[in-house]
């Protein structure tokens, strides 16, 4: 069965609209390659860059002195693509990846609505880049997934022999790049299962797809403990981070992308139509899954329009007809959009574009990590979303207690440990004495921590509004080595 409604021949555009559209294209990469840097950006450059030297994974983990189970790095392609870009290029490597990421997610869903009116699918597109801008605003693994999905998305759609043959492929990349991939198997088996169910005559062509999508899963360095760890990890509950929380605990704000995607889910599935079914089944378990865990919202956004584009299309049809001769001023002015659109890409490219700013606000200060850097081999107790930025300036010459991995190196016991500690509790003090670390960096809201290393061993070296260092007192004080090389303030890597 072919995709509906039937696409209309397209004639070829005039020069102008291509022009416009080279234009539009140029813009758009560069302002989706502005980025900026969250607290796991280090962590992720860092194991790329290790990846590229050593060729090899490894379970043991040379950054923590606190890792109590295996290092499952289930991100290790993402990784070390974000690692061969920031080699080769540094921080507008990093940039220019993400934005061909976050553009070539666009360009799919843009593919997705062809034969739709240009107004009404710009305002699909809007709010498209609107409800994901938590994964694209920043570089991060959750990336691949959003691309993933949404090319999952389209070929379903498409409905086709040849194209659904190639979704094991996606599958075996997927499984490497992001856990995401669990989200696109449901989904296809979701649809997959409708589709053999109504058409008898394709269940082995089914069976054959999804098998094969499954057995691509396994094909990671990790084989079947890639599902064990996925299958623990969705059932875990992280009260600290708010992607992870029900949409409904969040503010009303964050849920408006998630609303808009099931009205437009509502509105469809009162419209006849092909894969209905299909649709509404595959939307309902999304929209269920993202109102569960808020992280999926981005995923689940772009998966409605995609899915819901032929009611859309259908709904607001293209009626050009063919091209009629534009005026010279028509061709002037869109090779006059091209020169500003360029201009302007050469502008912020040569000033945004080498800078991955840094949220201040979620990171230490640079006086601090400049006095650590003299600090002596040890061990460092750290806040959270300091442990990657601590790997990148100190590791492995500085082993962290906690960083951004979580599960994929720490057991619930450990991170319990770690939270006791920055509390001031009891057991978190009971946790400092056994361990007996060379030094403690953590947000200076951790008063009481403060206050038990000071009579306990250790002595405030120091202190401001946002974090505090203590250094056991059998070690050197610390000082800012000698020829240290400034850092570009607020942009990666800091």
């Amino acid at each position: 069965m072919s995709a509906w409604p039937a696409q209309r021949e397209e004639k070829r555009l005039p020069a102008e609209h291509r022009i416009a559209i080279l234009a539009a294209a140029i813009a758009l990469m560069t302002v989706a390659s502005v980025t900026r840097a969250d607290p796991d950006l280090w962590g992720h450059v860092r194991f790329g860059l290790d990846l590229l030297h050593s060729h090899r994974l490894t379970a043991v983990d040379p950054y923590s002195f606190t890792q109590d189970q295996p290092w499952l790095n289930h991100e290790w392609l993402s990784e070390l693509q974000m690692g061969l870009a920031f080699s080769v290029a540094g921080p507008l490597g990093l940039s220019l990846l993400k934005g061909a990421l976050a553009l070539g997610s666009l360009l799919v869903l843009w593919s997705a609505l062809k034969g739709m009116a240009l107004e009404p699918k710009i305002v699909v597109v809007g709010a498209v880049v609107i409800g994901t801008v938590g994964i694209t605003g920043t570089l991060r693994p959750q990336l691949w997934s959003l691309i993933c999905l949404a090319t999952l998305c389209l070929i379903l759609v498409r409905n086709t022999r040849g194209a659904r043959a190639c979704l094991p492929l996606l599958f075996l990349m997927w499984a490497n790049l992001h856990g995401g991939w669990v989200v696109g198997l449901g989904s296809l088996v979701v649809w997959g299962a409708i589709d053999a169910f109504s058409r008898p005559e394709l269940r082995r062509h089914w069976a054959a797809v999804i098998g094969g999508s499954v057995i691509a899963t396994l094909c990671t360095p990790y084989g079947w403990a890639l599902w064990r760890f996925v299958w623990q990890t969705v059932q875990l509950v992280r009260p600290n981070i708010e992607e992870w929380q029900p949409l409904w605990t969040l503010p009303p704000h964050k849920w408006i992308p998630w609303l808009a995607a099931v009205a437009t889910l509502v509105w469809a599935a009162r419209r006849p139509a092909p894969h209905r079914v299909h649709t509404i089944a595959v939307l309902g378990m999304l929209a269920y899954a993202s109102a569960r865990v808020a992280r999926i919202v981005p995923l689940f956004v772009p998966a409605t329009a995609i899915l819901l584009g032929p009611a859309l299309i259908a709904r607001w049809p293209s009626h050009a007809s063919g091209p009629v001769r534009s005026p010279r001023t028509d061709r002037i002015f869109s090779i006059f959009l091209l020169g500003i659109a360029v201009a302007g890409s050469v502008w912020i490219g040569s000033t945004t574009l080498h800078c991955v700013a840094i949220d201040v606000s979620r990171m230490p200060e640079t006086a601090a990590a400049r006095l650590l850097a003299s600090a002596m081999p040890g061990r460092l107790v750290t806040f959270f979303d300091w442990g990657e930025y601590a790997i990148w300036h100190f590791g492995p010459r500085l082993r962290v207690s906690m960083d951004g991995r979580r599960e994929t190196v720490y057991t619930d016991r450990r991170l319990s440990e770690h939270d006791a500690i920055l509390f001031g509790s009891v057991r978190g003090f009971r946790t400092l004495e056994q361990w007996q670390a060379e030094y403690v960096w953590l947000p200076a809201t951790s008063l009481a921590t403060k206050e038990w290393l000071a009579g306990h061993g250790y002595r405030i070296e120091f202190s401001s509004p946002r974090s505090f260092i203590a250094v056991r007192d059998d070690l050197p004080r610390l000082s800012v080595p000698p020829g240290l090389i400034a850092v570009r303030e607020g942009c990666f890597p800091g």
